[in-house]
């Protein structure tokens, strides 16, 4: 399907027939062009992949043509009232197939809040521990819910119907010196079209899939750890042969992610390269056929007001200031660094108001994730 093009017409389609199997209306009567398929629901005709813009993190919802979803990691700690809310908007109930990449804080980190908020089915993860807080909190919510986990491993199938296929791709070894080795790589093939989903896997897991033997070939790539350069190598990439391929990363994050040789690597295998930090949250929609690429600002979907999750009250307007008063905080955390200093830390007075999250406990900031500055040695 490579010479696949944006297109429209067929996005309008896919979205109005989302919108009227929602409420009931047979999608015949929007346009005939649209063909059934053994697998079509009354919730969706289609196949529709959010890639959700959750700054420096991953977070990717999938809605199969046969009603079910999958998710894909949960962003990061801060992340569980946004991801809830638009998968409420969206009708999200239940969740048949939870992916968790490996156990960073930027995949792992609201995994909890999704567990404790929807019926998740099943989750699919590495085999492989972290010592973090917030890890053993997400495997003890797993564990309070009696979710059946599942360990990931190559060539495991999660979705094996006709026309539609869901296999996991990695990891291939027990042990592996970095734990964004251990991603759990995910492809989708819906009929003619087809999506892989990476995680963080560096080079050697990027080697292991090119000698496993596997179908690499993709349409949509979810570029591999944020655009980073110790990925994406130009033989994976010219496996996969992404048609599209979607960046999740932060705006001005401290990574400097995506990095220029990724960038110049995807251009050079002529993919089409789309940024949340630049369009916010990407939406691919597929009809078997074809794929189009948009935005949900495009898509209009409706955003209920965030809900926030164990912070206080948002005082009234004519109170709100733009920072909390330093007698109130000690720590100031980096949302896009993960790292967190005190107050008056020079590195404080360089960040952007939109990332700083305030800590008044030290204990606080650890537990979510975030190291000290070793700077300013909180």
């Amino acid at each position: 399907m490579k010479s696949t093009k944006r297109n429209i017409l067929i996005l309008f389609l896919a979205l109005m027939t989302y919108v009227l199997a929602s409420c009931g209306v047979n999608a015949e009567q929007v346009s005939n062009t649209s063909q059934d398929t053994s697998n079509t629901s009354d919730k969706n005709s289609g196949l529709i992949v959010y890639f959700l813009d959750v700054g420096q993190a991953d977070c990717t919802l999938i809605q199969l043509p046969n009603g079910e979803e999958v998710l894909i990691d949960a962003g990061n700690y801060g992340d569980g009232s946004y991801i809830k809310n638009y998968l409420e908007n969206l009708n999200v109930d239940d969740i048949e197939y939870f992916i968790l990449t490996h156990p960073h804080e930027d995949h792992i980190g609201s995994a909890k809040e999704i567990i404790n908020n929807f019926t998740v089915k099943k989750i699919y993860m590495p085999d492989v521990l972290a010592s973090s807080n917030l890890y053993e909190s997400t495997m003890l919510a797993i564990e309070n819910k009696d979710i059946e986990t599942i360990f990931a491993k190559p060539g495991l199938k999660i979705i094996d119907s006709p026309g539609l296929k869901l296999e996991l791709l990695s990891p291939k070894s027990m042990y592996y010196s970095e734990l964004n080795e251990y991603s759990a790589v995910a492809r989708l093939e819906y009929d003619n079209t087809s999506f892989l989903f990476t995680g963080d896997a560096e080079s050697v897991s990027e080697l292991e899939m090119l000698g496993g033997g596997f179908n690499l070939d993709s349409d949509v790539l979810k570029v591999v750890h944020h655009g980073g350069r110790t990925s994406s190598s130009i033989d994976f990439l010219k496996a996969v042969t992404p048609e599209y391929s979607i960046i999740s990363c932060g705006e001005d994050n401290s990574y400097g992610h995506p990095h220029i040789e990724t960038l110049n690597r995807l251009s050079d295998i002529g993919s089409e390269i789309y940024r949340t930090d630049e369009l916010g949250t990407i939406v691919a929609v597929s009809n078997g056929k074809d794929i189009s690429i948009t935005s949900d600002e495009v898509m209009e979907i409706p955003l209920a007001p965030l809900e926030i999750l164990n912070t206080p009250p948002v005082p009234d307007s004519s109170e709100v200031k733009e920072t909390p008063a330093i007698s109130e905080t000690n720590y100031v955390g980096n949302k896009n660094s993960l790292v967190f200093h005190k107050t008056d830390c020079s590195s404080v007075a360089d960040m952007k108001e939109s990332n700083k999250v305030f800590f008044t406990i030290r204990q606080n900031a650890v537990d979510q994730g975030y190291t000290p500055c070793g700077r300013c040695n909180p």
